[in-house]
């Protein structure tokens, strides 16, 4: 299996199945070598990202009959022409051959040859390639500036951050890395592979979600919940301060809890308490209260689409509808766990505004003892985006 061949059957299989490209690509890019992935990886993403206006720049050759796999294969095509500025003739000839049969390859060759540039569409969702109900969410939830930022922020190439561990390195122990924050640093060789990651010396973990941690205000003694905590990094984060015999790591699923522990096993943070429950049942369950609580909760994702262009694929209205009845539930849950004094810090990587700020207001109208001291939507190019609340439990009630 070459490049290209690779790369259409992750496209193919997101597309149709709705699988995760995360996943498929983990396995399919093991039957490369090493040098290659790189080209499979940014053109699947590339083509991911630009389908919808790829797809429109031959919408009069198409019909109800032309297969998934020709209308994939000509957008690999235009994607590595008009994106990745590969010679048109070299690009034809290559894409023409994934084609099977005499008719489906004549038909790729006439619609490649007839495309001679790109052109825009009267709708912004089709030129950037987004559900339409999703862009019009967007652009009537922010003002324009903050609405370009997203747009902006969803077609970046993303980079990989890594999240130092200060409890093993310092940034001196790194060749060739560039500092981004005191916790912060991007490095052009994949650090994944690395005798420093297999020791713990960092973690991966986006931008922008690595500095949350600093909203809760933590001091040593502290004790401090995470209620929805795998993979475990913004816990993590807490225990360069905080005590590990101090920190209780939530999750529903075993099977992420087990991820947290043996991440945590190699980060070297013994002691941790581990919980497997429903974050909304907790109240009714742990009769210790906390001074911190942290809630990084279940969302519909639509900050991450800049990383995880497949996520077109897996949302929809309905899905942010049920996300939000979770996200009320859980905040009524763990409230009622924190101490007198004590801050709820919430947080989703979401841009939708039902599951951020209005949540807060909701919880805040139920809960006169809490007041809101902080509250922040992140939006740039250089990582996910973010939102986060901090809650200041004034009294018990």
């Amino acid at each position: 299996m070459n490049q290209r061949e690779c790369a259409l059957e992750i496209i193919h299989k997101t597309i149709s199945d709705s699988s995760y490209t995360n996943l498929l690509m983990r396995k399919k890019l093991e039957e490369l070598p090493k040098i290659r992935r790189p080209f499979v990886t940014a053109l699947v993403n590339g083509v991911l990202k630009e389908y919808d206006f790829l797809l429109y720049q031959f919408k009069d050759s198409i019909d109800p009959k032309t297969s998934l796999k020709n209308k994939i294969i000509i957008a690999m095509a235009l994607y590595e022409r008009f994106f990745l500025g590969e010679k048109e003739y070299a690009v034809n000839n290559e894409y023409v051959e994934l084609a099977h049969g005499k008719y489906d390859r004549s038909f790729i060759n006439a619609v490649l040859r007839n495309t001679g540039e790109l052109v825009k569409s009267e709708d912004g969702y089709i030129n950037e390639s987004l559900p339409e109900w999703l862009y019009k969410l967007l652009d009537r939830q922010y003002d324009e500036e903050d609405f370009r930022k997203i747009l902006a922020n969803y077609k970046r190439t993303p980079k990989l951050y890594y999240r130092i561990n200060h409890k093993k390195a310092k940034f001196t122990d790194f060749e060739k890395i560039e500092v981004i924050s005191d916790d912060v640093f991007t490095c052009e060789e994949n650090l994944l592979a690395s005798p420093y990651m297999k020791d713990g010396f960092f973690y991966v973990q986006d931008l922008n979600s690595a500095g949350l941690y600093k909203h809760l205000d933590l001091k040593e003694d502290d004790r401090l919940l995470d209620v929805c905590s795998a993979p475990g990094s913004k816990l993590f984060n807490c225990l360069d301060i905080i005590k590990p015999e101090n920190a209780y790591a939530n999750d529903l699923h075993e099977h992420r809890l087990k991820l947290i522990k043996d991440k945590a096993e190699v980060l070297g943070f013994e002691g941790i308490n581990y919980l497997c429950h429903d974050g909304c049942d907790l109240k009714d369950i742990l009769d210790v209260r906390f001074d911190k609580i942290m809630l990084d909760a279940p969302c519909s994702g639509l900050g991450t689409i800049g990383r995880r262009p497949d996520l077109r694929y897996h949302i929809s209205p309905s899905s942010l509808d049920e996300l939000e009845e979770i996200q009320r539930r859980l905040l009524d849950s763990v409230g009622g766990l924190l101490k007198e004094k004590g801050i709820l810090l919430y947080s989703t990587c979401t841009l939708n505004k039902k599951e951020n700020g209005r949540q807060i207001e909701r919880f805040l109208k139920d809960n006169k003892n809490f007041r809101l001291i902080e509250e922040e939507t992140i939006i740039n190019e250089e990582g996910d985006c973010f939102y986060y609340a901090g809650l200041l439990k004034e009294y018990n009630e």
